[in-house]
């Protein structure tokens, strides 16, 4: 009798731990679906559902057949980089701009009105046109170099990703190169690499990252394991404590950590995005938050004045400010100028040094004088 109770309690203990073990083992796949982690972001979800969602393992990580199917599927984990636009290009661009036309406007009219005085066959009557002339075409070089440096950035940020990266696949761990990691590869990290992906981190042991290319603080940045929820009135951080993000530098410690974003689908890669808007006339879709797993809006491009490319559309809100300004500008001063002349016009005011030239051509040179005087050349270098 005692040995049977024995048994029966043994049996009964059994089968209480494996009902247990089995609820446990569902805890991630019923997190991952309710609705409060639907609204979660990735870093405020718990490391085994998000593994649960990317379906992988945290020990074994993916199989080799799985990573190719998703590599053929998502494509290379690697920044896309658009054709340059030529220096010349970019010279042809910086002329299309309303007070640009406005000053190239003013030139014409000023050496047509000097070409029918009677100085028309010296040099120092087209002196004004020629300085207009030279300013425009110096300010334009000089802002045409600068925005060609400028597209040296996107180059700069696909440099930084390192060629070969350590990561675990059917429980081994391989080295394979960083841009054919999948979303779901887990990946080690240690000090000097630089992060080739997105990742949520697994295991951190002295984890310390430097993200002045997303942030632009220089401190080097702690990271772990912890999740921490956002507190309802308390600014959110932009980095989250346990993620480590693309073509960040490792600057201590080592990591185990879960690829949760690649390509043009990281941090990086949507400034790579604003890098890349190189005005077509195709409707572009920015890349998918990480974070929220929502896709950015969509955002129709334009091509700019006779099908030259439209770099405006990545400006900033100072640049785009400053060419309302000189637009407003330009516009200003033609008003001025033309009640300038309508009024000397009607007072028939003369030119003192030649009183023979007529009223109404005396008054189209001051007009096209006080032009250019109220416009600043220098204004389109700004933008």
């Amino acid at each position: 009798g005692v040995d049977t109770f024995t048994e029966l309690r043994e049996s009964s203990v059994a089968t209480m731990g494996m009902d247990k073990e089995k609820e446990m083992s569902e805890i991630p796949l019923l997190k991952a679906q309710t609705p409060e982690a639907a609204d979660l972001k990735i870093h405020e979800k718990h490391i085994d559902v998000v593994c649960a969602e990317l379906q992988s393992d945290l020990t074994k990580g993916l199989s080799a057949a799985e990573a190719e199917r998703r590599f053929l599927e998502d494509g290379p984990n690697e920044l896309e980089q658009p054709p340059r636009i030529s220096l010349f290009m970019l010279f042809i661009i910086q002329l299309n701009s309303v007070i640009m036309y406005l000053l190239m406007a003013a030139v014409v009219a000023s050496a047509a009105i000097r070409a029918t005085g009677d100085d028309r066959d010296k040099f120092i009557s087209y002196v004004d046109s020629i300085a207009i002339t030279i300013i425009v075409l110096i300010n334009a070089t000089i802002a045409a170099v600068t925005e060609n440096n400028a597209n040296d950035a996107l180059a700069a940020l696909s440099s930084l990703q390192t060629p070969e990266s350590n990561v675990i696949r059917d429980g081994q761990e391989i080295q394979i190169k960083s841009r054919e990691m999948v979303v779901g590869d887990v990946v080690k990290l240690g000090t000097g690499d630089v992060v080739p992906a997105d990742v949520r981190c697994i295991k951190a042991d002295d984890f310390r990252v430097n993200e002045m290319l997303l942030t632009g603080e220089p401190e080097d940045v702690a990271k772990s394991t912890k999740v921490k929820l956002r507190i309802p009135g308390h600014p959110e951080k932009l980095t989250a404590d346990n993620m480590a993000f693309s073509s960040c530098q490792v600057k201590s410690g080592s990591a185990i950590g879960l690829v949760v974003a690649t390509a043009m689908k990281t941090r990086v890669g949507a400034i790579a995005v604003m890098l890349n808007d190189d005005g077509n006339n195709e409707v572009a879709e920015g890349p998918v938050d990480v974070e929220t797993g929502k896709p950015a809006p969509k955002k129709k491009k334009t091509t700019g004045f006779c099908g030259l490319p439209d770099t405006k559309a990545g400006w900033s809100p100072l640049q785009v400010n400053l060419e309302a300004l000189a637009v407003k500008l330009g516009y200003m001063a033609i008003g001025v100028c033309m009640i300038v002349f309508i009024v000397g016009f009607a007072m028939n005011t003369k030119d003192p040094e030649s009183p023979e030239t007529p009223s109404w051509l005396f008054m189209v040179l001051v007009a096209v004088t006080l032009t250019v005087a109220a416009i600043p050349e220098g204004l389109p270098l700004c933008v």
